[in-house]
Protein backbone atom coordinates (compact mmCIF):
# COMPACT_ATOMS: atom_id res chain seq x y z
CA UNK A 1 0.00 0.00 0.00
CA UNK A 2 1.41 3.04 -1.27
CA UNK A 3 1.13 6.44 1.11
CA UNK A 4 -1.13 9.77 0.01
CA UNK A 5 1.28 12.05 1.35
CA UNK A 6 5.45 11.52 2.75
CA UNK A 7 6.79 13.98 4.32
CA UNK A 8 10.57 13.26 4.37
CA UNK A 9 13.67 15.07 5.76
CA UNK A 10 12.36 16.83 8.53
CA UNK A 11 12.60 16.88 12.45
CA UNK A 12 9.23 15.03 13.17
CA UNK A 13 8.26 16.04 16.88
CA UNK A 14 6.21 13.09 17.67
CA UNK A 15 5.15 14.16 21.02
CA UNK A 16 4.40 10.49 21.71
CA UNK A 17 4.98 9.08 25.53
CA UNK A 18 9.01 8.51 24.70
CA UNK A 19 9.10 12.43 22.58
CA UNK A 20 10.68 10.37 19.86
CA UNK A 21 12.27 12.77 17.46
CA UNK A 22 11.27 11.28 13.44
CA UNK A 23 12.61 12.41 10.62
CA UNK A 24 9.72 11.12 8.03
CA UNK A 25 5.77 10.46 8.01
CA UNK A 26 3.44 8.97 5.95
CA UNK A 27 -0.11 9.03 5.48
CA UNK A 28 -2.78 7.20 3.59
CA UNK A 29 -6.68 8.22 3.50
CA UNK A 30 -6.07 11.18 6.39
CA UNK A 31 -4.35 8.83 8.76
CA UNK A 32 -0.98 8.54 9.78
CA UNK A 33 0.43 4.97 8.44
CA UNK A 34 3.81 5.56 9.16
CA UNK A 35 6.54 7.92 11.51
CA UNK A 36 10.29 6.64 11.83
CA UNK A 37 13.39 6.59 9.58
CA UNK A 38 13.79 8.47 6.01
CA UNK A 39 14.80 5.01 4.55
CA UNK A 40 11.50 3.49 6.50
CA UNK A 41 9.01 5.74 4.31
CA UNK A 42 10.90 4.79 1.46
CA UNK A 43 8.75 1.51 0.23
CA UNK A 44 5.61 3.87 1.21
CA UNK A 45 6.10 6.50 -1.73
CA UNK A 46 4.17 4.91 -5.26
CA UNK A 47 3.90 7.16 -8.46
CA UNK A 48 0.59 8.73 -6.77
CA UNK A 49 2.17 9.80 -3.80
CA UNK A 50 2.95 13.40 -3.06
CA UNK A 51 6.37 13.63 -1.09
CA UNK A 52 7.39 17.08 0.65
CA UNK A 53 11.22 17.45 1.36
CA UNK A 54 11.28 19.42 4.26
CA UNK A 55 14.90 20.28 3.58
CA UNK A 56 15.40 20.03 7.51
CA UNK A 57 12.01 22.19 8.72
CA UNK A 58 10.81 20.75 12.17
CA UNK A 59 7.13 19.47 12.52
CA UNK A 60 4.69 19.49 15.36
CA UNK A 61 1.24 17.81 15.47
CA UNK A 62 -1.20 20.38 14.49
CA UNK A 63 -2.18 23.07 17.45
CA UNK A 64 -5.50 22.68 19.53
CA UNK A 65 -6.93 25.60 21.22
CA UNK A 66 -9.17 24.87 23.59
CA UNK A 67 -11.12 27.45 24.07
CA UNK A 68 -12.26 30.57 21.65
CA UNK A 69 -14.91 31.90 20.05
CA UNK A 70 -14.57 30.97 16.45
CA UNK A 71 -17.84 31.98 14.47
CA UNK A 72 -18.38 35.09 16.92
CA UNK A 73 -14.31 36.24 16.23
CA UNK A 74 -15.22 35.79 12.15
CA UNK A 75 -18.34 38.29 12.88
CA UNK A 76 -15.75 40.72 14.08
CA UNK A 77 -13.88 40.89 10.85
CA UNK A 78 -16.25 43.06 9.39
CA UNK A 79 -16.22 45.04 12.90
CA UNK A 80 -14.58 48.28 12.97
CA UNK A 81 -11.31 47.18 14.70
CA UNK A 82 -10.61 49.16 17.63
CA UNK A 83 -7.13 47.64 19.07
CA UNK A 84 -3.98 49.45 19.48
CA UNK A 85 -2.44 47.57 16.77
CA UNK A 86 -5.21 48.43 14.43
CA UNK A 87 -3.52 52.04 15.26
CA UNK A 88 -6.20 53.04 17.70
CA UNK A 89 -4.25 54.95 20.73
CA UNK A 90 -7.21 57.58 21.37
CA UNK A 91 -10.75 57.96 22.32
CA UNK A 92 -10.72 60.58 19.32
CA UNK A 93 -9.31 57.79 16.79
CA UNK A 94 -12.43 55.77 18.00
CA UNK A 95 -14.45 58.26 17.15
CA UNK A 96 -13.25 58.61 13.96
CA UNK A 97 -13.21 55.63 12.62
CA UNK A 98 -17.11 55.40 13.93
CA UNK A 99 -17.74 58.52 12.06
CA UNK A 100 -16.11 57.03 9.03
CA UNK A 101 -17.78 53.78 8.75
CA UNK A 102 -21.86 56.07 9.55
CA UNK A 103 -20.41 57.91 5.98
CA UNK A 104 -20.95 54.31 4.50
CA UNK A 105 -23.77 53.01 6.12
CA UNK A 106 -27.49 53.40 5.62
CA UNK A 107 -29.29 55.58 8.57
CA UNK A 108 -30.16 53.44 11.29
CA UNK A 109 -27.60 50.77 10.50
CA UNK A 110 -25.79 48.99 13.21
CA UNK A 111 -22.18 50.32 13.63
CA UNK A 112 -20.02 47.39 15.64
CA UNK A 113 -16.58 47.63 16.73
CA UNK A 114 -14.46 45.44 19.00
CA UNK A 115 -10.82 45.00 20.79
CA UNK A 116 -10.82 48.94 22.51
CA UNK A 117 -8.73 48.28 25.55
CA UNK A 118 -8.80 51.68 27.59
CA UNK A 119 -5.53 51.05 29.63
CA UNK A 120 -4.16 51.24 26.58
CA UNK A 121 -6.10 54.53 25.06
CA UNK A 122 -4.58 58.01 26.14
CA UNK A 123 -7.43 58.93 28.17
CA UNK A 124 -7.53 55.94 30.40
CA UNK A 125 -10.55 55.68 30.24
CA UNK A 126 -13.67 53.23 29.00
CA UNK A 127 -15.66 55.40 26.22
CA UNK A 128 -19.31 56.22 26.96
CA UNK A 129 -22.10 56.85 25.13
CA UNK A 130 -21.95 60.65 24.93
CA UNK A 131 -18.41 60.17 22.84
CA UNK A 132 -20.20 58.00 20.73
CA UNK A 133 -22.97 60.24 20.07
CA UNK A 134 -20.81 62.67 19.12
CA UNK A 135 -18.99 60.40 16.13
CA UNK A 136 -22.54 59.02 14.86
CA UNK A 137 -25.68 60.46 16.47
CA UNK A 138 -27.90 58.98 14.32
CA UNK A 139 -26.31 55.21 13.63
CA UNK A 140 -27.13 52.35 17.22
CA UNK A 141 -23.34 51.69 17.72
CA UNK A 142 -22.05 48.76 20.23
CA UNK A 143 -18.08 49.24 20.69
CA UNK A 144 -17.20 45.57 22.60
CA UNK A 145 -13.59 45.94 24.48
CA UNK A 146 -10.95 43.74 24.51
CA UNK A 147 -12.16 40.61 26.33
CA UNK A 148 -15.66 40.41 25.63
CA UNK A 149 -16.78 41.21 29.00
CA UNK A 150 -16.80 45.19 28.53
CA UNK A 151 -19.38 46.56 25.83
CA UNK A 152 -20.14 50.42 25.12
CA UNK A 153 -23.55 51.65 23.31
CA UNK A 154 -24.85 54.99 21.99
CA UNK A 155 -27.79 57.23 22.94
CA UNK A 156 -29.28 55.56 19.92
CA UNK A 157 -28.11 52.09 20.47
CA UNK A 158 -29.74 52.19 24.12
CA UNK A 159 -32.91 53.75 22.28
CA UNK A 160 -33.30 51.34 19.42
CA UNK A 161 -33.34 48.40 22.39
CA UNK A 162 -35.82 50.32 24.68
CA UNK A 163 -33.24 50.55 27.40
CA UNK A 164 -33.98 53.49 29.63
CA UNK A 165 -32.43 54.78 33.10
CA UNK A 166 -35.60 52.52 34.33
CA UNK A 167 -34.70 48.90 33.11
CA UNK A 168 -33.67 46.91 35.45
CA UNK A 169 -30.43 45.29 35.81
CA UNK A 170 -30.54 41.55 34.49
CA UNK A 171 -28.16 40.91 37.77
CA UNK A 172 -26.49 38.96 38.18
CA UNK A 173 -25.44 37.70 34.91
CA UNK A 174 -24.89 41.72 34.03
CA UNK A 175 -25.81 45.17 34.14
CA UNK A 176 -26.04 48.70 32.97
CA UNK A 177 -23.62 51.07 34.09
CA UNK A 178 -25.00 54.56 35.20
CA UNK A 179 -24.28 58.25 36.60
CA UNK A 180 -24.28 58.18 40.57
CA UNK A 181 -25.33 61.09 40.80
CA UNK A 182 -28.71 60.95 38.28
CA UNK A 183 -28.59 57.30 37.45
CA UNK A 184 -28.26 57.81 33.75
CA UNK A 185 -27.00 55.20 31.85
CA UNK A 186 -23.57 56.14 30.74
CA UNK A 187 -23.48 53.29 28.08
CA UNK A 188 -21.23 50.67 29.62
CA UNK A 189 -22.10 47.41 30.04
CA UNK A 190 -20.82 44.91 31.58
CA UNK A 191 -21.14 41.31 30.91
CA UNK A 192 -25.02 39.39 30.07
CA UNK A 193 -26.70 42.33 30.16
CA UNK A 194 -25.25 43.23 26.67
CA UNK A 195 -27.42 40.27 25.29
CA UNK A 196 -30.01 42.83 25.22
CA UNK A 197 -28.53 45.49 23.31
CA UNK A 198 -26.50 43.53 20.68
CA UNK A 199 -28.02 42.57 16.99
CA UNK A 200 -28.28 39.38 15.70
CA UNK A 201 -26.64 38.41 12.79
CA UNK A 202 -28.15 36.89 9.87
CA UNK A 203 -27.05 33.65 9.29
CA UNK A 204 -25.41 34.49 5.58
CA UNK A 205 -22.71 36.47 8.33
CA UNK A 206 -22.29 33.23 10.69
CA UNK A 207 -21.24 31.28 7.61
CA UNK A 208 -18.79 33.96 6.15
CA UNK A 209 -17.42 34.86 9.41
CA UNK A 210 -17.18 31.04 10.30
CA UNK A 211 -15.26 30.43 6.58
CA UNK A 212 -12.95 33.44 7.27
CA UNK A 213 -11.68 32.95 10.66
CA UNK A 214 -11.03 29.45 10.00
CA UNK A 215 -8.72 30.18 6.97
CA UNK A 216 -6.96 33.05 9.56
CA UNK A 217 -6.65 29.61 12.49
CA UNK A 218 -4.85 27.51 9.76
CA UNK A 219 -2.25 29.52 8.96
CA UNK A 220 -1.00 29.97 12.54
CA UNK A 221 -0.73 26.12 12.29
CA UNK A 222 -4.14 25.46 14.43
CA UNK A 223 -5.42 22.32 13.31
CA UNK A 224 -8.84 22.09 15.76
CA UNK A 225 -10.70 24.63 17.45
CA UNK A 226 -12.66 24.27 20.17
CA UNK A 227 -16.04 27.24 20.05
CA UNK A 228 -18.31 28.20 22.51
CA UNK A 229 -21.92 29.34 23.66
CA UNK A 230 -22.96 27.53 20.41
CA UNK A 231 -26.65 27.29 19.09
CA UNK A 232 -28.42 25.25 16.91
CA UNK A 233 -28.02 27.88 14.17
CA UNK A 234 -24.36 27.61 14.34
CA UNK A 235 -24.24 23.87 14.31
CA UNK A 236 -26.42 24.14 10.97
CA UNK A 237 -23.18 26.72 9.48
CA UNK A 238 -20.76 24.42 10.53
CA UNK A 239 -22.86 21.27 9.10
CA UNK A 240 -23.36 23.55 5.95
CA UNK A 241 -19.70 24.38 5.48
CA UNK A 242 -18.55 21.29 6.07
CA UNK A 243 -20.57 19.64 3.61
CA UNK A 244 -19.35 22.55 0.45
CA UNK A 245 -15.67 21.33 2.01
CA UNK A 246 -15.66 24.92 2.97
CA UNK A 247 -14.25 24.27 6.78
CA UNK A 248 -10.54 23.53 6.50
CA UNK A 249 -10.26 22.88 10.34
CA UNK A 250 -11.63 20.85 13.07
CA UNK A 251 -13.96 22.07 15.61
CA UNK A 252 -15.45 21.51 18.57
CA UNK A 253 -18.16 22.98 21.04
CA UNK A 254 -19.59 23.52 23.82
CA UNK A 255 -23.38 24.27 23.73
CA UNK A 256 -25.09 27.37 25.33
CA UNK A 257 -26.45 27.04 28.33
CA UNK A 258 -29.62 28.20 27.31
CA UNK A 259 -29.46 25.05 24.89
CA UNK A 260 -29.86 22.53 27.90
CA UNK A 261 -33.23 22.74 28.89
CA UNK A 262 -34.24 22.03 25.34
CA UNK A 263 -32.61 18.84 24.89
CA UNK A 264 -33.90 17.95 28.54
CA UNK A 265 -37.56 18.74 27.08
CA UNK A 266 -37.23 16.63 24.47
CA UNK A 267 -35.50 14.19 26.60
CA UNK A 268 -32.21 13.75 24.63
CA UNK A 269 -28.99 13.51 26.07
CA UNK A 270 -25.75 14.69 24.32
CA UNK A 271 -22.62 12.46 25.23
CA UNK A 272 -19.46 14.25 25.65
CA UNK A 273 -17.84 13.68 22.51
CA UNK A 274 -21.41 13.49 20.06
CA UNK A 275 -20.26 13.99 16.85
CA UNK A 276 -17.69 13.19 14.30
CA UNK A 277 -13.64 13.19 13.58
CA UNK A 278 -14.53 17.08 12.09
CA UNK A 279 -17.27 18.25 14.35
CA UNK A 280 -18.11 17.35 17.81
CA UNK A 281 -19.97 18.82 20.99
CA UNK A 282 -17.92 18.45 24.02
CA UNK A 283 -19.88 20.27 26.62
CA UNK A 284 -22.10 23.21 27.80
CA UNK A 285 -20.13 26.59 28.59
CA UNK A 286 -21.23 28.14 31.90
CA UNK A 287 -19.73 31.37 32.49
CA UNK A 288 -19.76 32.32 36.13
CA UNK A 289 -17.30 35.65 36.67
CA UNK A 290 -15.87 38.71 34.80
CA UNK A 291 -12.52 38.65 33.04
CA UNK A 292 -9.30 39.03 33.77
CA UNK A 293 -8.10 41.35 30.54
CA UNK A 294 -11.09 43.75 31.93
CA UNK A 295 -10.14 43.17 35.57
CA UNK A 296 -13.62 42.08 36.56
CA UNK A 297 -12.36 38.42 37.56
CA UNK A 298 -13.90 37.56 40.50
CA UNK A 299 -11.38 37.48 43.90
CA UNK A 300 -10.94 36.69 47.14
CA UNK A 301 -9.00 39.49 47.62
CA UNK A 302 -9.67 43.31 45.83
CA UNK A 303 -7.66 44.48 43.24
CA UNK A 304 -4.75 46.30 44.05
CA UNK A 305 -6.04 49.32 41.32
CA UNK A 306 -9.56 49.59 43.06
CA UNK A 307 -9.19 49.46 46.95
CA UNK A 308 -12.44 47.37 47.92
CA UNK A 309 -13.04 46.14 44.54
CA UNK A 310 -13.39 42.26 44.34
CA UNK A 311 -14.67 41.66 40.54
CA UNK A 312 -17.45 40.64 39.16
CA UNK A 313 -19.66 37.09 39.80
CA UNK A 314 -22.38 36.63 37.28
CA UNK A 315 -23.97 33.64 39.10
CA UNK A 316 -24.28 33.12 43.08
CA UNK A 317 -22.68 29.89 44.36
CA UNK A 318 -26.00 28.42 44.95
CA UNK A 319 -26.89 29.05 40.88
CA UNK A 320 -23.63 27.43 40.09
CA UNK A 321 -23.87 24.03 42.17
CA UNK A 322 -27.52 24.03 40.41
CA UNK A 323 -26.68 24.45 36.91
CA UNK A 324 -23.52 22.24 37.17
CA UNK A 325 -26.02 19.45 39.22
CA UNK A 326 -28.23 19.44 35.87
CA UNK A 327 -25.06 19.39 33.27
CA UNK A 328 -23.38 16.58 35.59
CA UNK A 329 -26.65 14.39 36.03
CA UNK A 330 -27.66 14.69 32.33
CA UNK A 331 -24.09 12.66 31.96
CA UNK A 332 -22.26 16.01 30.32
CA UNK A 333 -19.36 17.76 30.89
CA UNK A 334 -19.15 21.11 32.39
CA UNK A 335 -16.84 23.63 30.93
CA UNK A 336 -16.80 26.09 33.14
CA UNK A 337 -16.09 30.03 32.43
CA UNK A 338 -14.06 30.78 36.11
CA UNK A 339 -11.63 33.43 36.43
CA UNK A 340 -10.82 34.34 40.12
CA UNK A 341 -9.94 32.03 42.73
CA UNK A 342 -13.47 33.04 44.23
CA UNK A 343 -14.93 32.09 41.05
CA UNK A 344 -12.73 28.87 40.81
CA UNK A 345 -13.30 27.84 44.68
CA UNK A 346 -17.53 28.23 43.64
CA UNK A 347 -16.71 25.91 41.12
CA UNK A 348 -15.30 23.65 43.00
CA UNK A 349 -17.93 23.77 45.61
CA UNK A 350 -20.20 22.37 42.67
CA UNK A 351 -18.71 20.19 41.21
CA UNK A 352 -17.75 18.04 44.71
CA UNK A 353 -21.18 18.78 45.88
CA UNK A 354 -22.33 16.65 42.20
CA UNK A 355 -19.87 13.89 42.66
CA UNK A 356 -21.23 13.29 46.15
CA UNK A 357 -25.15 12.73 45.34
CA UNK A 358 -23.99 11.12 41.35
CA UNK A 359 -20.36 9.86 41.55
CA UNK A 360 -18.88 9.84 38.11
CA UNK A 361 -15.76 8.99 36.89
CA UNK A 362 -13.79 10.45 33.88
CA UNK A 363 -16.63 13.42 33.78
CA UNK A 364 -13.68 16.09 33.14
CA UNK A 365 -15.44 18.56 33.99
CA UNK A 366 -13.32 21.65 33.11
CA UNK A 367 -12.30 25.54 34.55
CA UNK A 368 -11.64 27.18 31.40
CA UNK A 369 -9.36 30.10 32.28
CA UNK A 370 -8.70 29.18 35.91
CA UNK A 371 -6.10 32.65 35.97
CA UNK A 372 -5.71 32.81 39.77
CA UNK A 373 -4.92 29.53 42.07
CA UNK A 374 -3.02 28.86 45.12
CA UNK A 375 -2.14 25.26 46.04
CA UNK A 376 -5.35 24.55 47.99
CA UNK A 377 -7.25 24.89 44.69
CA UNK A 378 -4.96 22.97 42.58
CA UNK A 379 -5.14 19.84 44.93
CA UNK A 380 -8.92 20.53 45.20
CA UNK A 381 -9.24 20.17 40.96
CA UNK A 382 -6.34 17.17 41.28
CA UNK A 383 -8.99 15.22 43.83
CA UNK A 384 -12.40 15.85 42.05
CA UNK A 385 -10.78 15.25 38.37
CA UNK A 386 -11.51 18.61 37.09
CA UNK A 387 -8.65 19.75 34.34
CA UNK A 388 -8.00 23.29 33.36
CA UNK A 389 -7.28 25.45 30.71
CA UNK A 390 -5.35 28.55 30.89
CA UNK A 391 -4.68 31.61 28.86
CA UNK A 392 -1.44 31.07 26.86
CA UNK A 393 -0.63 34.40 25.87
CA UNK A 394 -2.12 36.61 28.72
CA UNK A 395 1.06 37.23 30.46
CA UNK A 396 3.05 37.97 27.47
CA UNK A 397 0.16 40.56 25.85
CA UNK A 398 -2.00 41.13 28.58
CA UNK A 399 0.82 41.28 31.28
CA UNK A 400 1.59 44.87 31.16
CA UNK A 401 -1.97 46.05 31.87
CA UNK A 402 -3.60 43.23 34.22
CA UNK A 403 -0.27 43.29 36.32
CA UNK A 404 -0.64 47.01 38.51
CA UNK A 405 -4.19 45.14 38.66
CA UNK A 406 -3.11 41.73 40.47
CA UNK A 407 0.90 42.70 41.46
CA UNK A 408 3.92 40.51 41.50
CA UNK A 409 2.53 38.09 44.65
CA UNK A 410 -0.92 37.45 42.66
CA UNK A 411 1.23 36.95 39.48
CA UNK A 412 3.01 33.84 40.75
CA UNK A 413 0.06 31.88 40.60
CA UNK A 414 -1.21 33.52 37.71
CA UNK A 415 -1.86 30.76 34.46
CA UNK A 416 -0.17 28.50 36.73
CA UNK A 417 1.38 25.52 33.98
CA UNK A 418 3.84 24.78 36.08
CA UNK A 419 2.26 24.56 39.17
CA UNK A 420 -0.68 22.57 37.65
CA UNK A 421 1.68 20.13 35.98
CA UNK A 422 3.81 19.65 38.47
CA UNK A 423 0.26 18.23 40.20
CA UNK A 424 -0.47 16.01 37.47
CA UNK A 425 -3.10 18.09 36.31
CA UNK A 426 -3.88 17.57 32.49
CA UNK A 427 -3.63 21.31 31.89
CA UNK A 428 -4.04 23.06 28.65
CA UNK A 429 -3.79 26.22 26.79
CA UNK A 430 -6.03 28.22 24.98
CA UNK A 431 -6.25 31.84 23.40
CA UNK A 432 -9.89 32.97 24.62
CA UNK A 433 -10.18 34.85 20.88
CA UNK A 434 -11.03 37.73 19.90
CA UNK A 435 -9.90 38.24 23.84
CA UNK A 436 -6.01 37.85 22.74
CA UNK A 437 -4.38 37.06 19.17
CA UNK A 438 -5.11 33.29 18.39
CA UNK A 439 -1.50 32.53 17.26
CA UNK A 440 -0.44 29.36 19.82
CA UNK A 441 2.99 30.51 19.18
CA UNK A 442 2.77 33.66 20.73
CA UNK A 443 1.21 31.23 23.77
CA UNK A 444 3.98 29.19 23.89
CA UNK A 445 6.71 31.60 24.04
CA UNK A 446 4.44 33.33 26.78
CA UNK A 447 4.43 30.26 28.48
CA UNK A 448 8.05 29.38 28.19
CA UNK A 449 9.13 33.18 29.24
CA UNK A 450 6.62 34.58 31.49
CA UNK A 451 7.41 38.29 30.13
CA UNK A 452 5.39 40.85 28.93
CA UNK A 453 5.59 42.49 26.27
CA UNK A 454 6.77 45.90 27.87
CA UNK A 455 9.97 43.48 29.37
CA UNK A 456 8.64 42.88 33.03
CA UNK A 457 8.42 38.79 34.44
CA UNK A 458 4.90 37.82 35.22
CA UNK A 459 5.20 34.98 37.73
CA UNK A 460 8.70 33.80 36.67
CA UNK A 461 8.18 30.22 39.06
CA UNK A 462 5.40 29.25 36.71
CA UNK A 463 7.86 28.94 33.53
CA UNK A 464 7.54 25.43 31.98
CA UNK A 465 9.68 23.83 29.00
CA UNK A 466 9.44 24.18 25.84
CA UNK A 467 8.16 20.75 25.07
CA UNK A 468 5.70 21.17 27.74
CA UNK A 469 4.01 24.51 26.36
CA UNK A 470 3.82 22.39 23.29
CA UNK A 471 2.09 19.70 24.95
CA UNK A 472 -0.38 22.44 26.26
CA UNK A 473 -1.59 22.75 22.85
CA UNK A 474 -1.34 19.55 21.51
CA UNK A 475 -1.58 15.91 23.57
CA UNK A 476 -3.13 17.93 26.77
CA UNK A 477 -5.43 19.50 24.56
CA UNK A 478 -7.00 16.55 22.87
CA UNK A 479 -7.53 15.04 26.59
CA UNK A 480 -10.11 18.24 26.45
CA UNK A 481 -11.55 17.18 23.83
CA UNK A 482 -11.97 13.61 23.95
CA UNK A 483 -9.65 13.04 21.21
CA UNK A 484 -6.42 11.41 22.80
CA UNK A 485 -6.71 8.86 20.52
CA UNK A 486 -6.99 10.28 17.36
CA UNK A 487 -4.70 13.93 18.07
CA UNK A 488 -2.54 15.59 19.66
CA UNK A 489 0.64 13.71 18.59
CA UNK A 490 2.39 11.95 15.47
CA UNK A 491 2.02 8.61 15.77
CA UNK A 492 0.18 5.54 13.58
CA UNK A 493 -2.92 5.58 13.29
CA UNK A 494 -3.88 9.06 14.45
CA UNK A 495 -5.78 11.56 12.34
CA UNK A 496 -2.80 13.64 9.91
CA UNK A 497 -3.00 16.46 11.78
CA UNK A 498 0.40 18.65 11.04
CA UNK A 499 2.26 22.28 11.19
CA UNK A 500 5.15 22.82 9.44
CA UNK A 501 7.48 25.31 11.27
CA UNK A 502 10.18 27.71 9.29
CA UNK A 503 12.46 27.33 12.02
CA UNK A 504 13.45 24.18 14.82
CA UNK A 505 11.53 25.49 18.14
CA UNK A 506 13.17 23.01 20.06
CA UNK A 507 16.41 24.87 19.50
CA UNK A 508 16.00 28.91 18.76
CA UNK A 509 16.62 31.03 21.38
CA UNK A 510 13.36 30.94 23.58
CA UNK A 511 13.17 34.36 23.19
CA UNK A 512 12.43 34.30 19.53
CA UNK A 513 9.65 31.69 19.71
CA UNK A 514 7.07 34.08 18.61
CA UNK A 515 8.62 34.57 15.58
CA UNK A 516 9.05 31.34 14.20
CA UNK A 517 6.72 31.27 10.62
CA UNK A 518 4.35 28.71 10.30
CA UNK A 519 5.75 26.90 6.66
CA UNK A 520 2.40 24.61 6.33
CA UNK A 521 -0.54 23.73 7.52
CA UNK A 522 -2.19 19.49 7.35
CA UNK A 523 -5.35 18.43 7.95
CA UNK A 524 -6.48 14.93 7.67
CA UNK A 525 -3.59 14.58 5.40
CA UNK A 526 -4.54 17.70 3.24
CA UNK A 527 -2.55 20.76 3.00
CA UNK A 528 -4.74 23.97 4.47
CA UNK A 529 -2.11 26.26 4.27
CA UNK A 530 0.94 26.86 2.78
CA UNK A 531 3.12 30.02 2.85
CA UNK A 532 3.89 32.43 0.32
CA UNK A 533 7.60 33.22 -0.38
Amino acid sequence: MFADLVLRNGKIVTVDPAERIAEAVAVKFGRIIEVGSDREAEPLIGKETRVIDLEGMTVLPGFIDTHGHLFSSGLGLSHIDCSMEAGVRSIRDIQERIAERASKTPRGGWILGDKFDESKLEERRLPNRWDLDAAAPEHPVLLSMVGGHVYVANSKALEVRGITKDTPDPLPSGRFDRDPETGELTGIIYERAVDLVRPEPTYEEVLEGIRRMSREYVSAGITCFYDSYITGREVRAYLELRSRGELPLRVRWDMDLETLPELERMGITVPPGFGDEWLKICGVKVSTDGAISGRTAALRRPYLHRPGYYGELTMTREEVAEVIWRIHRAGLRASVHANGDQAISNFLDAVEMALERHPRMDHRHRDIHCSLVDEELIERMRRLGVIPTIFGAYAYYHGDKILPAFGEERAEWMFAARSMLDAGLKVAAHSDHSASPYQPLMGIHSLVNRMTKGGKPYGLRQRITVMEAIKLYTINAAYHTFDEDLLGSIETGKLADMVVLGEDILEVPRESIIDIPVEMTIVGGRIVYERKR
